[in-house]
């Protein structure tokens, strides 16, 4: 595949890596930009009425739609963890973000399925405590028009692969549950990239797009790891992958207009 026959996909970034207060400043410089949906960070998100008005009104000015809120994680908020506490800690930070989503009228909830380390002897049933979660969740997020989306983690965190992320999934209604996939999670198994998009299929509906040295996440701007970009955007393509290239990595420049200038360059040069 040549790169001038890559298949294209819409821009969108996690508004976070261009400011990390989220403030409607930033959002009103996304008009006339390339950028068509953001994702949002609810535990930094300011949720005061007029922000959250405001920010809806603004990026409906910009065309852009607020198309995902990333749930907080990690330590005590773990869907999986045998502690109950913590496991219904992991859950309200789920609903946090969904009543953010609700707000912002957006369509996706990403989740994280556990934090870590997971060690191989209690993996089994700690996957089955992070499915009777994710199906809480899920149950959730449908009864309100929205989706979760569990998103593939590094290391030893549950959803390390495009298999048990789907054996997580199993039995789950793929109109209320799908999997986000982080580009830079597939640790030295950054080959099988496209091969886990196909594997996936339907059930893949958000991405965090970054790049890496192929041995731990470094969040990078694609292009500047070993990722092979054009073989990953041909197995979108193949899979029909109805979202856009959400864009979560560490942008060059210091303020907000330097990052989008680059975001949008680098956005060009990757599919172009």
């Amino acid at each position: 595949m040549t790169k001038t026959d890559t298949p294209r996909f819409p821009l969108g970034v996690s508004l976070h890596t261009l400011d990390p207060e989220q403030q409607l400043a930033t959002a009103e410089r996304l008009a006339g930009s390339s950028v068509k949906a953001v994702e949002l960070w609810e535990p930094d998100f300011d949720k005061d009425e007029h922000h959250v008005t405001e920010m809806r009104r603004l990026l409906a000015i910009a065309g852009v739609t607020a198309r995902t809120v990333h749930a907080a994680f990690g330590g005590a908020l773990d869907p999986s963890s045998p502690n109950p506490d913590v496991r219904a800690a992991g859950i309200e930070a789920f609903r946090a973000a969904l009543d953010l989503a609700v707000r912002m009228q957006a369509q996706i909830v990403v989740v994280h399925a556990s934090a870590e380390p997971i060690l191989d002897e209690e993996r089994a049933a700690r996957i089955a405590e992070a499915q009777r979660s994710i199906r809480t969740m899920a149950k959730m997020a449908g009864n309100v028009g929205c989706r979760i989306a569990v998103e593939l983690l590094p290391r030893s965190c549950l959803g390390n692969s495009a298999q048990e992320l789907l054996a997580l999934l199993e039995g789950i209604d793929p109109q209320t549950a799908g999997v986000c996939l982080d580009t830079n999670h597939m640790m030295a198994d950054f080959v099988a990239l496209p091969d886990a998009v196909r594997t996936l299929g339907p059930r893949l509906i958000a991405l965090h797009c970054s790049d890496y040295d192929g041995i731990d996440e470094k969040h990078w701007p694609p292009l500047r790891g070993v990722i092979d970009w054009p073989a990953f955007l041909e197995a979108l393509s193949d899979v029909h992958f109805p979202g856009p290239l959400n864009y979560e990595a560490t942008l060059d420049g210091q303020s907000p207009a330097e990052k989008l200038a680059f975001l949008e360059r680098n956005y060009l040069a990757l599919t172009s």
